[in-house]
């Protein structure tokens, strides 16, 4: 069975609330609010560059939730032996049973945050998430913020040298992105889940000098074989960018 369909036999087995052996523990339907965020750049990234964000978009949703963990598996990374960084890559992850989802698509001012919508869910032990980042509609982004991409962050960045680059980067995703951890035994306490989109990391493997072509005002942009845009790809592939909380109480 496709996981993305599996939720409805989930909230069945919840509405039938049958412990097993009449001892076991049993699942209950409940709503709770996911909000999209963003944390600031800190530092320099990987190739020395500061970079300030002046604004940043995505286009979010679905988003849905299983029990499955989402595993880090540390290999040994000849890259760092010369002065790179190593980085965490994923391991084997398996999304089992699907315990939540919320279906709005929003295109999300990541500066600012927004209530992506309630996800219809169940109690019980959530290990991961799968985020959707959809190409915009007109209904879904309106004012063409992102201009057909799923993401786009403009700002300026700055080198060691004193040099600085003033960007904008856009990017699409093929597919979603999974095994996003989410480690969270849920019951009906009030409260709602909060995705920070980690900014840094999108951009923390980009070196700005291979962006190239200006347009009149001076802003470079990425090109398709780029150092810049590959590295931005990745960055936004990488699970470790999203990282989701769950925030405790009513919301605000």
């Amino acid at each position: 069975m496709n996981r993305r369909h599996m939720l409805t036999g989930a909230l069945a087995l919840a509405a039938a609330s049958t412990a097993l052996g009449g001892c076991g523990s049993e699942s209950e339907r409940r709503t709770f609010p996911v909000e999209v965020t963003s944390t600031p750049v800190t530092g320099a990234n990987e190739r020395g560059w500061t970079v300030t964000v002046e604004s940043a978009h995505l286009s979010v949703g679905p988003v849905r939730f299983f029990e499955g963990r989402a595993l880090q598996a540390r290999r040994f990374d000849w890259y760092a032996l010369i002065g790179g960084t190593a980085h965490a890559h994923p391991g084997h992850y398996a999304p089992g049973d699907a315990l939540a989802e919320v279906l709005n698509t929003l295109t999300v001012d990541l500066l600012t945050g927004a209530t992506l919508g309630d996800a219809s869910a169940v109690t019980g032990e959530y290990g991961s998430m799968e985020l959707t980042l959809p190409i915009p509609t007109s209904a879904t982004d309106a004012q063409g913020v992102l201009s057909g991409h799923a993401m786009r962050v403009r700002g300026t960045a700055r080198n060691t040298d004193g040099g600085s680059i003033r960007f904008d980067a856009m990017t699409s995703l093929s597919k979603p992105v999974e095994g996003v951890r989410f480690e969270k035994s849920l019951g009906m306490e009030p409260g709602r889940v909060r995705i920070a989109v980690n900014l840094g990391t999108w951009l923390g493997r980009i070196d700005f000098a291979t962006a190239t072509d200006p347009d009149a005002d001076g802003v470079y942009t990425f090109p398709a074989d780029s150092q810049a845009q590959n590295a931005l790809v990745r960055g936004v592939e990488d699970t470790t960018a999203y990282v989701v909380t769950w925030v405790e109480g009513a919301a605000q």
